[in-house]
């Protein structure tokens, strides 16, 4: 019986400093793990900081930073905290062409902690458009890049103020685009529509012309809108 007892009293004392050892090392721990901007005007780029230390016994390394998205994202100092130290990983979240509602973006700290190797942080935004586009993106096929080309949009100004649609340009510079009208107004609270017309320049042996269009405006916090284009060639696949 006494064996008994000794050999299980040794198996707990064998656990516990199992146990024990396994708790060593360096150890990440961050103050929070999510941060939300609220509401962010479309094109707005807003930061943050996510301030870690290291509660374990050995120095703590940043290995690298991934993100699900192009969010800006960058150790503050050291890369290599030591027990007890602390450290910042600093993040910039931009809302530029993205739609509107509701937007959720991941990082990934990766570090050499053997118990939480990879720690995700998590950005939350309500992106706010107060001018909307439809269609969001643009796209056809046409017979010959000559032929003229013709998208009719509509941009709803959800304000109580009246704005204007002042210009129209091809970001890649790869076609010619003008309004009709010339300049548009935007009623508040309304919907006002408006044709988007294309001048490509035909290249041989080209059977599609892609890029962005953008919108001039005279909006403080949306003077562009950019807006996706496709063109094919009818019998290109």
């Amino acid at each position: 019986m006494k064996a008994l007892i000794k050999l299980g009293l040794s198996i707990i004392l064998t656990m516990t400093l199992t146990n024990f050892c396994s708790a060593e090392g360096p150890k990440i721990q961050f103050d929070r793990l999510s941060h939300d901007y609220g509401k962010v005007f479309s094109g707005k780029t807003v930061s943050d900081e996510f301030g870690f230390r290291n509660d374990g016994d050995r120095i703590l390394k940043i290995e690298d930073l991934t993100a699900s998205c192009g969010c800006t994202k960058a150790v503050e100092g050291n890369k290599e905290i030591p027990p007890h130290g602390s450290g910042k990983i600093m993040v910039k979240f931009d809302t530029t062409g993205m739609r509107a509602g509701r937007k959720q973006k991941t990082i990934y700290v990766k570090t050499n902690d053997q118990v939480s190797p990879v720690v995700k942080l998590t950005l939350y935004a309500e992106v706010v458009k107060e001018l909307n586009v439809e269609p969001h993106s643009l796209h056809t096929k046409v017979l010959s890049f000559m032929d003229p080309i013709v998208f009719p949009l509509n941009i709803e100004d959800t304000t109580t103020k009246e704005y204007k649609i002042l210009a129209a340009s091809a970001v890649e510079g790869e076609a010619q685009v003008s309004l009709d009208p010339s300049t548009v107004i935007l009623e508040p609270k309304s919907v006002s529509h408006l044709n988007l017309l294309l001048k490509l320049k035909p290249e041989p042996n080209r059977s599609f012309y892609a890029g962005k269009i953008r919108l001039r405006t005279n909006h403080p916090n949306e003077p562009e809108i950019e807006i996706p284009f496709l063109v094919r060639l009818e019998n290109s696949k």
